[in-house]
Order: C-alpha cells, then sequence, then structure tokens
C-alpha cells in the first residue's frame, strides 16, 4: 500500500510540474480528455482513502492522511485547464454546461483550490476533528461542481 501512495505521489507531482504549460501542450483533444481523467481519477482514489479513515472505515493513519490531503491539494489545481476549446467530446463525464458556463465552470474549480490548504493544514496538525471539518468542506466543494458539471 505504501508503495502505491509513493507512486500516487510520484504522478500527482509530476503533473504539477506541467500544470502550467498544460493549456497549451495538449495536441489532440483526446490527450486533455486523458489528461484530466487521470488527475480527476488520482485525486478521487486520495478522498476516498482520506474518507474512509475520517468515517471509521479504516483505521487513521496520520502519514497517509497527510498524503492523502497532500496529493488532493497538489491536484486540485491540474485538471481545469485540460476543459479548454474543443475538448467537449462524447463519452466523458463532463456535462455539455462545462463549456456553455465555462467562467461559472472555473469559480467552482477555484473554490476546490482555495479549499485544500486547510485540508494540508489539518492533516499535518494531525487533529482529527479539524481534518474532518476541512475534508468535509472540501468535499462540499467537489459536489457543488458535481451537481452542476458531471453526469
Amino acid at each position: 500500500m505504501k508503495a502505491f501512495h509513493r507512486v500516487a505521489l510520484a504522478l500527482a507531482l509530476a503533473l504539477a510540474a506541467t500544470a502550467v504549460s498544460a493549456q497549451t501542450s495538449f495536441r489532440r483533444p483526446a490527450d486533455a480528455v486523458h489528461y484530466r481523467r487521470a488527475a480527476l481519477l488520482v485525486m478521487a482514489h486520495h478522498t476516498a482513502d482520506l474518507g474512509a479513515m475520517l468515517r471509521g472505515a479504516t483505521a487513521f493513519d496520520p502519514a497517509r492522511a497527510r498524503l492523502d490531503a497532500q496529493v488532493i491539494h497538489t491536484l486540485a489545481r491540474l485538471p481545469w485547464p485540460a476543459f479548454g476549446p474543443g475538448t467537449d467530446v462524447a463519452g466523458t463525464q463532463a456535462r455539455p454546461s462545462v463549456w456553455t458556463e465555462h467562467p461559472r465552470f472555473l469559480r467552482d474549480a477555484e473554490r476546490l483550490q482555495q479549499a485544500t490548504p486547510q485540508l494540508v493544514a489539518a492533516a499535518q496538525r494531525g487533529n482529527i476533528d479539524a481534518l474532518r471539518a476541512a475534508f468535509f468542506r472540501t468535499v462540499k466543494t467537489c459536489k457543488a461542481c458535481h451537481d452542476s458539471f458531471r453526469r
């Protein structure tokens, strides 16, 4: 399990290193779709892992919680440039409203990015109650975006 987390963190850091140029680096719409799906998949894994610990479904591991929070924070910045023009292809979970209401979509993404530093800080402090509160504030931003923009 620890090896998986190390690989996931390495992937997150590699994706973060390319995030600044991500908007212009996609040669084809399919490349952008693949990029955003990968980032969101890894973020979903770490969100589910941290959520399971905070709900008591799995044992709480402070080191793993810190890793999960950091990966979520890193990945929260990555997928949004990959929702650019021409990437509204069939077969994705994105609703057409991603593109027709793109400024609102990006505001929702920004809300997630604003929530994750508190998640990381709470994980670093190790106070499970503070972490639980920060986690559910973060997940609330995810849900708001999913409700409007995900099939």
